[in-house]
């Protein structure tokens, strides 16, 4: 009886769920730790791709002045190891923990 790896049967059963359309989304999120390195990885998400076009937020402004000035090298690696290629990476600031105020509207 052959083994076969479970992570494998994963990423090809999500491939086959998200469909054409999100192949290129889905492995760029697989392969983000590969391409950046565990630490980077943990303090930067993959948000969408658009147009050719990453979007990716990062915590905090010491880790989006890594990434940028990183950027074309991340382009590089993506292209060399998953074969997709992208037009620009943009870099914005997330922070989970900032709660939205709700406008109230004024009587008049």
């Amino acid at each position: 009886m052959d083994f076969i790896r479970t992570g494998n049967v994963l990423h090809k059963l999500v491939h086959t769920i998200a469909g054409e359309e999100y192949k290129d989304f889905v492995s760029i999120v697989f392969g983000w730790k590969k391409i950046v390195g565990e630490l980077l990885a943990e303090r930067a998400t993959i948000h969408k791709i658009e147009k050719n076009v990453l979007f990716v937020s990062v915590s905090n402004n010491v880790w989006m002045q890594e990434l940028v000035l990183r950027k074309f090298q991340l382009m590089s690696d993506i292209q060399s190891l998953l074969g997709i290629e992208l037009r620009d990476i943009v870099f914005f600031m997330k922070d989970g923990n900032i709660k939205r105020k709700k406008r109230r509207k004024k009587n008049g």
